[in-house]
């Protein structure tokens, strides 16, 4: 039995990695890049609000909250979502929502800085939250699966705000080193991504700046991260 997902085929093998606590990619932390680049992000520390895609229960979310801002995550796997509020102590609420025929959750803390939507992320759209100022994509683009990634980005371009910025983080690697890896959740995803492929899908109407690379180990596998400053111009 799987943890309980959005009903979509797409959220099958994330339900079963949630089931299983093979949930590796979570950090115990705030992301490290996230505080380096904060300023990369929200510059002048103002935003009116910054979107998780696929935010799972990162603590980034509570991060950000706990300094004024207002988040907002979107997430397939229903638990993860009731483990963030339970683990960092935000009483919420849970509100069944329509749109489109399609019938999705919206968890919400009782102060409404913190909403976490429980939908298909290919079926969020400006419509449910208006737009951002800022979004943090850690290990979200590089997780969907491919042919999902046209419709995710043409997502991400429509709620960002002008001049709004992503911060992103990528990976970069050969497959074939993980050829040898002997799990149900061998890599990819994470799938590799590199600099060509991101200018391609957001230039020329958002700037793509690198901003650094660091080393990490996936799957037992040294792999390349990449980070990545997207601002949207128009």
């Amino acid at each position: 039995m799987t943890a309980e997902t959005v009903p979509s085929s797409r959220m099958e093998y994330w339900g079963e990695r949630w089931n299983e606590l093979d949930i590796g990619f979570h950090e115990s932390a705030v992301h490290r890049m996230l505080v380096k680049h904060i300023d990369k992000l929200i510059p002048q520390g103002k935003a009116n609000k910054v979107f998780f895609p696929l935010c799972g229960k990162t603590l980034d979310m509570k991060w950000l909250y706990d300094q004024g801002f207002t988040v907002v995550g979107v997430e397939g796997v229903k638990s993860a979502i009731t483990q963030f509020f339970s683990e960092q102590n935000i009483d919420y609420t849970e509100e069944d929502m329509k749109q489109n025929g399609e019938d999705f959750k919206l968890f919400k803390s009782k102060d409404g800085r913190v909403k976490i939507y429980w939908i298909d992320m290919l079926k969020f759209n400006v419509d449910l939250e208006g737009k951002f100022d800022a979004i943090w994509d850690r290990g979200s683009l590089v997780a969907l699966n491919r042919q999902d990634v046209p419709a995710y980005i043409q997502i991400i371009k429509s709620v960002l705000n002008s001049k709004g910025r992503i911060l992103l983080e990528v990976m970069e690697y050969d497959v074939s080193i993980m050829s040898d890896v002997n799990s149900p959740s061998r890599p990819p995803p994470p799938h590799p991504m590199y600099e060509g492929e991101l200018k391609n899908l957001f230039e020329p109407d958002f700037s793509l700046e690198f901003l650094e690379r660091a080393g990490r180990k996936v799957a037992g596998k040294d792999i390349h991260v990449a980070y990545y400053s997207i601002i949207h111009l128009h």
